[in-house]
């Protein structure tokens, strides 16, 4: 995004909020979902946050702040969903992965991804952040520090616990899945 973009985002330009929404939206429901949320859930989140950041941008500093700043939009608009959707899973169940987060070029790349986000799900809350903060978002530690309020060393430690605590999760569904259907034994993921 150019800082134009965003200059012109804060004056109200409906044009440049457009094109936000299209290069932004498909990336914070992405968020959405490995955060935890189901496919509905992640699609009225993803609204809400850009709903959000459209009222706040004059909260954005510039350009380079803008992944973290949504993300830390989405990370607050994600809690609160699962806070208030406590009722609708209880009644409705554990409901499948039925929707990607990613666009992928074959059928095994899409057990793949559905096998990472079950081994997330698995992981303590603050180590699923984490890992999806590192390793998906692509934030580095201090900016993962500064939006969790948390020093630097906290999130290398709890980074390190959940990489440990991942491949564990994904070798045990491995484990499994020992007929060798979608994948090889042993294989490692090439991202959480």
């Amino acid at each position: 995004m150019s800082s134009s973009l965003l200059e012109r985002c804060k004056t109200g330009d409906e044009g440049a909020w457009r094109e936000v929404v299209s290069q932004r939206a498909r990336q914070v429901y992405r968020w959405a979902v490995l955060l935890g949320l189901h496919t509905v859930e992640a699609e009225d989140a993803a609204q809400e946050v850009l709903l959000t950041a459209a009222r706040r941008i004059d909260s954005c500093e510039d350009e380079a702040a803008m992944t973290s700043w949504l993300y830390q939009i989405t990370r607050r608009i994600v809690a609160n969903h699962r806070r208030r959707g406590w009722l609708r899973r209880w009644r409705v169940g554990s409901q499948a992965m039925d929707e990607n987060a990613f666009v992928h070029a074959t059928s095994t790349d899409r057990v793949y991804e559905i096998e990472a986000r079950r081994c997330l799900q698995e992981l303590r809350r603050e180590q699923a952040e984490v890992l999806v903060m590192i390793e998906i978002v692509g934030l580095t530690q201090e900016e993962c520090a500064r939006i969790l309020g948390v020093p630097a060393g906290t999130v290398a430690s709890r980074l390190r616990r959940a990489r440990r605590a991942f491949v564990k999760r994904w070798n045990e569904e491995d484990a499994k899945n020992a007929d060798g259907e979608e994948r090889s034994k042993g294989e490692q993921p090439a991202e959480p």
